[in-house]
């Protein structure tokens, strides 16, 4: 059952008892069970490149302009020429224009379907996206597609799935960390030096060892230990922001803003960020550019927001803007007297206090500036590896600034899309690699458990349309063939079911704007279940019963096809009735292509799963491979199987 080419039944498996017999033993279950007023059936498979979304979807027959906006990483369009080129799968659209103003490209009486959309314009790397063109109530069809610089390298790990680290190197970069929080840093530096010899390739020993020359104050050490881990890995957060920091720390803030915007064009940025990059703009007199990051500093730092609150109020009584500045010094006073920036903004209420009026001319402003501090900078923590992800209102990233996204639209497409998908899910079988490992509060983890399951999709549709999807393993539902105690199960499906109409009803939605994800134009879509109403997404299940999660989220849709491709959950709030004080999920969807049949399909490759139960932390990794494909003969009986398959 995985994917030796031999003949496979597609039998039902016996349907395992989902409950656990004493309270230690939890099962994490999604439940995909719309209501029966859902009645979207999802079309065949086709082959690749060729799933014809009119076939599908009920959409107007008749052309559209489709408008091919082309734009910059940061969001914003493209303000030199480019050459976009537009053709069908079946051959016979093949048509290229220019963009004009505003960076986009016009194709008048665009017919529904799937195109590949080539973009090449001088100094940027030649890029080649897939489209759907799904019609829609206006004449006019936008999608977008970001391009990289030539010099830009090629980005590692496309699938965003975490390196894999061997024992020894992790036990190497373990004890490392451990001398360096007991200020060991000689001992550090020994067991550093024997993961580099172990891993010369590797980001993370490189940015370990720019944080051990901080310690140690080697200033200019660090920064070159710092740009070998971007280097090695352009996108690694902690290296981006902590070169940024020390560019600031040194005294070259123009630097540091460049360094620092960069780490939050590409993987967004927490409070912490947000307040290096008001810090940087501040140092140049930028008031415009730094206000915003110190409010969103103050917006998500929460229990930390005092030294972003100081740097807020320092920015606006820079602007001259007196009463919102007394506003936040006097935040700093009430909602943290304790904290050790507390008497800074007590003196800075009194200096303003002291002032004369700032007169708006910008030539006045600097004198102002003069009188003010800078407050100092946060230290570059040692605890580098936090033991989850963040949870998904401490994080932000950034949107295309001139892009408005209709939520209505984007919930519209984003749910035929997923009825699509759901059938996909049905149409392919493979082998699920389960690994659970306990975790420290440092995120160091322990001896990896590890299984392999057949891991199946089945589907069941009623008469009137509704459907329940169960995934299935070869005994995987029984806690005793997991890996631990600890059983998880349904993770992957639950990008299907956010988009699905029974569950928008239970659901708030907010379109955040048009982002990206893994180089590609994404709308990021925040949701979060109502405290009204019943719970659905996920359920924890132990001896003393069913306990319904209440979940937050933010979901990436592709803008120009509106497959999921990654999503993020989180709990609206802790839930002491089963002791879970974190639930953390992350999935990765795209696409898989299976050679010998030419066909594609848009699939889940991993789902990660960080918890926090009755005061133990655990990670749960569900990766598939091996995926192989399946022609639909009857309900129940399958061809066999065509062969392997690879991620595109």
């Amino acid at each position: 059952m995985q994917g030796s080419g031999r003949s496979v039944g597609r039998t039902r498996m016996k349907r395992p008892v989902l409950f656990a017999a004493s309270v230690f033993l939890f099962l994490a279950i999604p439940e995909v069970r719309p209501p029966s007023a859902l009645a979207q059936r999802p079309g065949p498979v086709t082959p690749a490149g060729r799933d014809n979304a009119s076939a599908t979807m009920p959409m107007e027959q008749q052309g559209v302009t489709l408008l091919v906006s082309v734009r910059e990483l940061n969001g914003t369009p493209l303000d030199i020429g480019a050459m976009v080129t537009l053709n069908s799968y079946a051959g016979e659209v093949h048509v290229t224009n220019s963009t004009r103003d505003g960076g986009t490209a016009a194709f008048p009486n665009t017919r529904t379907g799937d195109y590949n959309v080539e973009i090449s314009a001088p100094g940027y790397q030649r890029t080649t996206e897939r489209i759907t063109v799904m019609g829609g109530s206006g004449s006019n069809y936008k999608v977008y597609i970001y391009v990289q610089p030539e010099s830009a390298p090629a980005t590692p790990n496309p699938t965003g799935s975490p390196t894999v680290m061997a024992p020894r190197l992790q036990s190497e970069i373990e004890k490392a960390l451990e001398k360096m929080r007991k200020g060991d840093y000689e001992s550090a530096r020994e067991h550093l030096v024997k993961a580099t010899k172990m891993a010369p390739g590797n980001a993370d020993v490189a940015y370990l060892f720019g944080l051990l020359e901080c310690k140690q104050n080697h200033i200019e050490a660090a920064r070159m230990k710092f740009q070998a881990a971007i280097a090695l890995n352009p996108n690694h957060e902690k290296a981006n922001v902590a070169l940024g920091e020390l560019e600031l720390r040194d005294g070259h803030a123009d630097e540091a803003s460049k360094t620092l915007e960069k780490a939050y064009q590409q993987n967004g940025a927490d409070w912490r960020t947000h307040l290096l990059l008001a810090q940087a703009y501040a140092a140049e007199n930028l008031w415009v550019q730094a206000e915003p990051h110190a409010v969103r500093a103050v917006e998500l730092a929460k229990r930390n927001g005092a030294s972003a609150q100081l740097v807020l109020g320092r920015i606006l009584a820079a602007q001259g803007k007196t009463p919102e500045a007394s506003g936040a010094f006097e935040a700093v006073v009430r909602d943290f007297p304790n904290d050790v920036v507390a008497p800074e903004a007590k003196a800075e209420l009194t200096k303003l206090q002291n002032l004369p009026a700032i007169p708006a001319a910008a030539d006045a402003l600097p004198t102002a500036v003069a009188t003010l501090q800078p407050i100092a900078l946060p230290n570059i923590p040692v605890a580098v590896r936090a033991w989850a992800p963040p949870d998904i209102d401490a994080k932000e990233y950034p949107v295309a600034p001139d892009v408005a996204c209709s939520l209505d639209e984007v919930l519209r497409r984003a749910e035929l899309r997923s009825a699509k998908q759901l059938g996909n899910f049905e149409q392919f079988m493979a082998t699920e690699h389960i690994v659970h490992q306990e975790v420290d509060v440092d995120g160091n983890q322990g001896t990896p458990q590890a299984k392999d399951f057949a891991y199946l999709v089945f589907i069941e549709r009623s008469k009137n349309g509704s459907f329940i999807l169960d995934e299935e393993r070869d005994g995987g539902q029984n806690l005793s063939e997991f890996p631990t105690h600890l059983a998880s199960t349904g993770l992957v499906s639950l990008g299907v079911a956010v988009f699905q109409d029974g569950f928008q009803k239970e659901l708030s939605y907010k379109c955040e704007g048009l982002g990206k994800w893994r180089g590609q134009a994404a709308w990021q879509i925040r949701f979060e279940e109502g405290k009204e109403g019943v719970l659905r997404l996920r359920s924890w299940r132990n001896g003393r019963g069913t306990f319904r999660l209440p979940l937050k989220g933010r979901v990436w849709v592709s803008a120009n096809s509106y497959d999921v491709v990654h999503l993020e959950t989180d709990l609206r709030e802790p839930q002491p009735n089963i002791d879970l004080q974190r639930d953390h999920l992350v999935v990765d969807y795209g696409p898989v292509h299976f050679e010998h049949a030419g066909v594609s399909l848009w699939l889940p490759w991993y789902a990660d799963l960080f918890m926090e139960v009755r005061g133990k932390r655990y990670h749960h990794r569900h990766t598939l491979t091996n995926y192989t494909l399946f022609s639909v003969e009857t309900k129940d009986k399958v061809s066999a199987p065509t062969g392997g398959a690879s991620r595109n």
